[in-house]
């Protein structure tokens, strides 16, 4: 290395960030404009064996490697500063770079927890240390004579310095924080009036996560604000992944002045001045978006099906939108807030009386992914990749995996769930299209059904279109809608939730169309959706017609667990003729009896690993 080499990084340190580094303006004054576009997100989570950039592989697919992905191009992990101290502030740069090579772009990065030399030791709940830094108070800048504009004493600030100045390339919003309003006692939910509640009492600190004053969280997002801004302008300083609305008017109508959130010449501005996006959590299963109190039946009346769960991420953003707009955050007085969902899922399995299904899962994904884009929000993030799995215990978010539990496979083996087919296929036909809401708006739908519009660059359109579920534990809807004569549409062509898998595509008439719970994909043109080339399996079949005997070739790039099945044109499986079977490397003849098969069409399906597929048509006489 060259010996002078520190002395020239310092130099250009402090000609591109001087010395009085910090910004002159705030979010009162400017919110960087988006100039992005939507994302399909997840959250990770850790499996044993497998790096990030392997899951990253499975997430969104890598075409050099022979593995599919399940359409997600942007990620959020953390940095925190006790991993960061303790690997080195370079440990995630190459995951980053990999991301970025594949396609995974505008992340969403959480930061914050402390190694213990820099936690706060003060015990504001008696019995239990905050979760904060130490020397949050200590002034942000110095005068560079640690080789940075910052002040090491303040350890949130150096720490932030350190790795944004390094993450900056990959990393769009960056989120103070996770969940730091995660309610031990219920005060969130107070209305004013009630005791302890928040809209009119600051958060006890022994009620919440962070385990200090709030004044404490509104100091990160100021000193995240000056660092990240300095270093990054065009970055999002991000909330970190609120659950309730009046956490958010704590945060605007307290400053970080350690005396009660005062406004004075040292802590001029609320919280609001120092974050640009909210982003927050959605689990509707248990925020009680699904159920009402009846005084008719003495007890809950229950709505669990997947579009009251849509209706209920939408209602928090809804409220949320109302506190901002009581303190002037909607462009009346200061810039409105752009917006992230984070974490959001439903669980696939019913546990007690929550809702659980796989057909509900799907169809709120894909529902959610649509309704995100109608209503300004910039990324939507499935929680998460693998399904957990714990001996001996079970809950119902060990159920939201987009893939079965990655600890137990080996890599490039996993086998991915319905809602990740749905969340491929939604990607795969959305990606890259602009939500249109004045072409939604001449759809003229019903109130008994819901969808919309999504243009491309060359101005073709891509429907998607549901007929509202409204029954307890149930998916099943129907609506009959017809295109307006002014699209003047005579054929569509459509795809449902499977098609990332099937590759089915219909011709349908534009007039009666039959709709279910299930959302259907509609385009005005063929739109072919290229193959993936990680697709390098050969299969064949023959005779095709066949009759009572059908054979399978094929052959096979390396050995891989498979499975076999034939599927009819609606996508039902007819037969499972194996799974799970571990086949060898090279060429394969198998021998099927389909002597008991009805004539007509199918459709045979062969997964093999790192999650490749091939369909293949064919016709039984």
């Amino acid at each position: 290395m060259n010996k002078h080499f520190p002395l020239l990084l310092l130099a250009f340190l402090l000609l591109k960030f001087p010395v009085s580094a910090q910004v002159s303006y705030s979010a009162h004054d400017t919110i960087p404009a988006f100039e992005g576009r939507f994302r399909y997100g997840a959250n990770m989570g850790a499996y044993y064996f497998w790096r990030d950039e392997e899951l990253a592989d499975i997430a969104a697919g890598n075409p050099e490697l022979g593995v599919e992905g399940v359409g997600i191009d942007a990620l959020r992990p953390s940095l925190s500063e006790v991993f960061l101290e303790f690997w080195g502030y370079d440990i995630r740069l190459d995951a980053f770079r990999h991301y970025d090579k594949l396609g995974i772009k505008d992340n969403v990065v959480f930061v914050g927890y402390p190694n213990e030399e820099h936690r706060d030791p003060t015990e504001y709940c008696p019995g239990v240390r905050s979760e904060l830094f130490a020397n949050m108070y200590e002034p942000i800048w110095d005068n560079g004579e640690n080789g940075t504009p910052v002040n090491e004493e303040n350890y949130y600030a150096s720490y932030l310095w350190k790795m944004v100045s390094q993450y900056t390339d990959y990393v769009k919003y960056w989120e103070i924080w996770n969940e730091p309003d995660f309610d031990f006692v219920g005060k969130s939910s107070r209305q004013p009036g009630e005791e302890g509640n928040w809209w009119e009492h600051d958060p006890d600190p022994c009620d919440y996560a962070i385990h200090a004053p709030v004044e404490h969280y509104v100091r990160l997002l100021r000193i995240s604000y000056e660092v990240i801004k300095t270093i990054s302008p065009d970055d999002y300083v991000t909330l970190g992944g609120i659950g309730y609305p009046s956490f958010l008017d704590v945060l605007l109508r307290n400053t970080d002045n350690p005396d009660d959130g005062k406004i004075d010449s040292l802590y001029p501005l609320t919280g609001g001045a120092y974050f640009d996006v909210v982003s927050y959590h959605s689990y509707p299963h248990i925020d009680n978006s699904l159920r009402a109190w009846s005084d008719e039946v003495g007890g809950f009346v229950y709505f669990r099906h997947s579009d009251k769960c849509v209706d209920g991420m939408l209602s928090r953003q809804l409220q949320m939108k109302g506190v901002l707009r009581n303190r002037g955050y909607d462009g009346s007085v200061y810039p409105a807030k752009r917006w992230l969902i984070t974490e959001s899922n439903i669980p696939r399995v019913q546990v007690g009386e929550f809702l659980g299904s796989d057909e509900a899962q799907r169809n709120y994904a894909i529902k959610a992914l649509v309704t995100c884009q109608q209503n300004g929000i910039d990324q939507y993030h499935i929680y998460q990749l693998g399904d957990i799995r714990i001996p001996g215990q079970f809950s119902e978010f060990h159920s939201m995996g987009v893939f079965f539990p990655l600890d137990s496979v080996p890599k490039y083996e996993q086998k991915v769930h319905n809602v990740g087919i749905a969340y491929k296929t939604t990607s795969d036909l959305l990606k890259e299209k602009i939500y249109d809401p004045w072409q939604t708006a001449d759809l003229h739908l019903p109130d008994n059904i819901r969808g919309g519009a999504f243009r491309d660059a060359s101005g073709n359109y891509t429907y998607v279109l549901w007929a509202v579920t409204e029954t307890d534990r149930s998916e099943k809807a129907s609506a009959t809608y017809t295109f307006p004569a002014s699209f003047n549409l005579q054929n569509l062509h459509l795809r449902e939730w499977n098609y990332a898998t099937l590759g089915i595509t219909q011709l349908v008439r534009s007039s009666d169309v039959q709709l279910t719970g299930a959302p259907l994909f509609f385009t005005d043109s063929r739109l072919e959706f290229p193959a993936e080339p990680v697709r390098t399996i050969e299969f064949e079949l023959s005779p095709n017609p066949f009759s009572d005997v059908l054979h399978v070739k094929l052959n096979l790039p390396d050995p891989m667990v498979s499975s076999l099945a034939l599927y009819d044109m609606q996508g039902k499986v007819v037969s499972r003729f194996f799974s799970g079977v571990k086949l060898a490397e090279g060429e394969h003849l198998i021998t099927l009896d389909t002597s008991s098969f009805p004539v007509g069409m199918y459709l045979m399906y062969f997964e093999g690993a790192n999650g490749r597929r091939k369909v293949r048509k064919v016709v039984r006489n």
